[in-house]
């Protein structure tokens, strides 16, 4: 169940986007579909995850912008005769930078927290390094298409299941992107 604090933080964010949209004249907001493939000890909670985002760039300069990122990525626990792993299932926020390294090549960072939304998990520290391309469709919309390494860090629960901290993923992201 999403606790208040959570519900709240989604809503300003969901509310604010379009009025801080409206000031910048090539700023745009994109909606996309996520994959999640874990790495590394990860792997062993998880065989791969899903979610949805939603991504706003407010343009700073020609080739920098910045960014806010808000979603739901849920990671499908792996169940077998022995153990059966709960599913991780968050609200990753972040905020970061996106340098455009050609006409629609881009590469970006972000920081941010992965929320938890079910019991017995824990806020995580996320970061992101990713790049991406962006493809021209009539009337100035575009299609994104990025690939990421994302890290969640934290204290987690899972007792015994993942020595690690960290859960690190490749994260491949399809967007849908409206010119405003």
């Amino acid at each position: 169940m999403l606790s208040s604090k959570i519900k709240i933080l989604l809503i300003a964010f969901l509310f604010s986007s379009p009025t801080l949209l409206k000031a910048q004249n090539s700023a745009n907001i994109g909606i996309g579909a996520e994959i999640g493939l874990p790495s590394g000890n990860f792997s062993n909670l998880s065989g791969i995850g899903s979610g949805a985002s939603v991504k706003a760039d407010f343009p700073v300069t020609e080739n920098f912008a910045l960014t806010l990122n808000a979603g739901f990525m849920n990671f499908f626990g792996r169940r077998n005769q022995l153990f059966n792993v709960q599913d991780l299932t968050y609200a990753p926020l972040k905020a970061g930078l996106k340098y455009q390294l050609g006409e629609s090549f881009y590469a970006e960072g972000q920081l941010g927290a992965a929320l938890p939304l079910n019991k017995n998990q824990k806020t995580l520290f996320v970061w992101s390094p990713g790049i991406g391309n962006q493809f021209k469709l009539s009337g100035g919309n575009k299609l994104d298409l990025g690939i990421r390494y994302e890290a969640w860090t934290g204290k987690n629960n899972m007792i015994g299941l993942n020595k690690s901290d960290s859960k690190g993923f490749v994260g491949i992201r399809f967007a849908y992107l409206f010119g405003l």
